[in-house]
């Protein structure tokens, strides 16, 4: 574990794949309010950013980051962006200021869905800041601890948890290796947070015939 060292200024929202000019508009707008925006042509976790907005036709090219997605485009392709695994959807055409609310709302629902009687959990660049140490995470804790905490309260099917990780392909039925592939990662997780707080205990739990979810 290292040192916590929290990044400075407002969250940081990444306008990713997004036109220069949707981009400056973006900025223009909303340069007073309480967000960074930056423009990316594809996301970085170095970039440390705190959720992304992306054209919905560029969904199918954007990597598991653990990171909050805001999807924009026509309003027949909300369905799509959902099942895809975003936050939110802006249907065209939209504000910035809507932007700007969606996002806010965005960042407070995943703050509540990670703050425990025993600490606060954030993910941030492939680590887990927990109290005031940081935690090293693989590419693929990552992406399951995110999809866990977005639906707190819900359990997650190992076979969804295996195709966000890439251990499966999108058809019905999970193999015995990827089914295993998951509940090794799940015991990683487990232990990472309870190094940092031995009172969390099981923080993930396995919810019989449905999957997995954080309670």
């Amino acid at each position: 574990m290292k040192t916590k060292n929290p990044s400075d200024g407002g969250p940081l929202v990444a306008l990713v794949a997004c036109s220069p000019l949707i981009v400056e508009r973006v900025r223009a707008s909303l340069r007073r309010g309480p967000f960074r925006f930056q423009g990316v042509a594809a996301p970085s976790p170095a970039d440390e950013p705190d959720t992304l907005v992306v054209p919905v036709e560029s969904l199918g090219a954007l990597p598991a980051l653990g990171i909050p997605v805001i999807a924009f485009g026509p309003a027949g392709m909300l369905r799509t962006a959902f099942l895809a695994g975003c936050a939110d959807y802006l249907k065209d055409p939209w504000q910035p200021e809507e932007l700007a609310l969606r996002a806010q709302a965005v960042l407070e629902r995943t703050r509540r869905h990670a703050e425990f009687p025993w600490g606060t959990l954030r993910l941030q660049n492939h680590e887990l800041f927990l109290r005031e140490a940081s935690i090293p995470l693989t590419h693929n804790e990552c992406t399951i601890l995110g999809a866990l905490l977005r639906v707190r309260g819900r359990p997650v099917p190992r076979e969804s948890l295996a195709v966000l990780v890439g251990s499966t392909r999108r058809t019905p039925g999970i193999g015995r290796a990827a089914s295993r592939t998951i509940d090794v990662q799940i015991a990683a997780i487990r232990r990472k947070v309870r190094a940092a707080a031995p009172e969390a205990g099981r923080c993930i739990v396995c919810v019989r015939g449905q999957g997995y979810m954080v309670p």
